[in-house]
Parts: C-alpha cells; structure tokens; sequence
C-alpha cells in the first residue's frame, strides 16, 4: 500500500509547471476517475520520440504511463487514484525529450480505435490491503498545502494511562521497520485511561525520482495490534463524545510536516 502525500483533486501550483502536460482532477464517487496528467504532441519523428519516452519508462517503471501513437501524433498520459510527487518528476522528464525531439502541443484528437500502448506499469509488492481488518482503517485528508491528500493508516484505540508512553516507543519503532516516516496521535484522558487516534504514514514519495516506499499493511496490522495488547490497550475508544480525542497534534516523527499535518 502506498501512503503518503498525493494529488487526485487539483494540480500542486507552486511545486510544479509543464509546457506540455495538463492536470485532469479525478473524478471521486460513483464517477470513480483517476487523476491525469495527459501531453498529445505532434513530432517530426514519432519513433524515435516513441523510443525516447520507453527509455523514460524504463528509468522510471514505479508509475502508470500510457500511450496512443497515430502518424506524427503522441499522447501520453500518467494516471492514478493518488498520483505523487513521483509522477510529476516522471512528466518532467518526458517534458525534457519532447523538447528535444522539437515535438509541439497540439489538441489534434487521435482515432478512437487507436491501440493504447502501456508503458510503464507499476508493480506494488505488498499484498493488497483489507479495509474490513477492523484495526487499522486506510483514510485520507482533505486536501492541504499545494492542495495535496495524505494517504493514512488510522488507530483508534485505548490503554491504560501509565502505558502511554511506552506504547507510543514501541509504535515509533515499528515504524523504523516497516520504512514508515510519519507518526502522530491525538489523545483525551479518562482517568486512568487514555483514549488515542494514532496515525501512520509517509510524507512526500518520490521527490526528484526516489523509488516509492510502499507499505506491507498485511504485516503491519498483526504487529500493531500485538503491540497494544501487550501494554493492555484495546481497540477503539472508551466513554462517549466527550471524550473523543482532540487534544493534539502531537508528532513522534514526522517529514513533510507542512503536508502532512
């Protein structure tokens, strides 16, 4: 699972500018479309563009790419449900060969019926996540600085009051384990109970091309909650909404805290 920092409804103005690809915020709901980031060009040369953007693809294979090829026209697009800093180095980089080959923008539309040539396929090599695991809840934020989401593994739990703190160093080291670099929490104390919403994740994936830290949730899960059982803590929360925990911010470790937080 990829967590972390993302677009999906609007473009990160300030972070990024192309003279070729435009953003195309995804479509949430029952309309259920990725974000795009789409390029149609015309080349003097297609194919050897062609073999300029698969050299990209192959230095860059963490990212949906796609391509549609008729004549002297190009389109390419890069598309996700959480598209991250990751994609936009890769668009970058296909900005820079479209330069080169002296391809030009154009809103030329190509036959409906031409084949769709995948490019580049991303390959996430941890099992994939199960939302109904009743521990740890996949949840993003609304949008934040530069309009970015933040994809998040939520824990809703409590434990007794004197096993906070050690509860909290156990789940900082779990972290180190599972490359997470991003913990905070939120707590309300009831007498000697403590009621947390503990969150796990990552800042920015991808900047200037890093490989993506993809997160083993089928590993985690079990992990965290053999963790809070042995400092006596039990899933969700005790009492009523009153003693829903809103005290916080508080950050264990924490990159990206503009984005993040």
């Amino acid at each position: 699972m990829l967590l972390g920092v993302y677009w999906y409804y609007g473009f990160p103005e300030g972070l990024y500018q192309f003279d070729f690809f435009a953003f195309r915020p995804g479509l949430g709901g029952h309309a259920d479309g990725p974000a795009e980031l789409t390029a149609t060009v015309r080349s003097p040369a297609p194919a050897a563009l062609l073999a300029e953007v698969r050299a990209v693809a192959a230095r860059y294979p963490g990212g949906y790419l796609f391509g549609k090829v008729h004549g002297p026209l190009l389109r390419l697009a890069l598309g996700d449900y959480a598209l991250p800093d990751y994609a936009f180095h890769v668009a970058g980089e296909l900005e820079k060969v479209l330069r080169q080959q002296q391809a030009t923008p154009t809103t030329e539309l190509l036959p409906a019926d031409t084949p769709l040539l995948r490019l580049a396929v991303p390959h996430d090599p941890t099992p994939p996540y199960r939302s109904g695991c009743g521990l740890l809840q996949a949840v993003s934020t609304a949008p934040r600085l530069h309009r970015a989401g933040v994809a998040l593994l939520r824990l809703d739990c409590h434990l007794p009051l004197a096993r906070q703190a050690d509860f909290l160093t156990a789940l900082d080291a779990l972290c180190g384990q599972f490359a997470l670099n991003a913990l905070y929490y939120f707590d309300h104390r009831i007498s000697f109970q403590t009621n947390l919403i503990v969150f796990f994740g990552n800042g920015r994936q991808g900047v200037g091309g890093q490989p993506l830290r993809y997160t083993n949730t089928a590993a985690l899960t079990p992990a965290v909650l053999a963790c809070l059982a042995a400092h006596g803590g039990q899933a969700r929360h005790l009492g009523s909404s009153h003693h829903y925990p809103e005290r916080g911010s508080h950050s264990i470790r924490m990159v990206d805290a503009d984005f993040v937080l």
